[in-house]
């Protein structure tokens, strides 16, 4: 068992995309939303188990949550790359 304690997946997306606050996340402009989508395709799947993907994915986009981590991360990276819906 790891013995680090590991930093929440949307404290290290809310840190990566230079937000003071979580909330910031959903308000990202495309640029940003661009940058953070290349950063999580490199992040390892296994570096986070399917609820820290799915929370992501629905906390920052809206969307449903996915059956899969890799479905769920897929879709996060694929939502980020595209403009912000209004």
């Amino acid at each position: 068992m790891n013995a680090m304690k590991q930093e929440p997946l949307l404290e290290w997306i809310s840190a990566r995309a230079g937000c003071s606050y979580l909330s910031d996340l959903r308000f990202l402009p495309a640029e940003r939303r661009g940058r953070l989508a290349r950063e999580l395709e490199a992040l390892p799947l296994s570096a986070y188990p399917l609820r820290s993907w799915n929370d992501a994915l629905v906390y920052i986009t809206d969307a449903p949550p996915e059956r899969t981590a890799q479905a769920a991360k897929e879709q996060l990276v694929l939502l980020l790359s595209q403009p912000p819906a209004k």
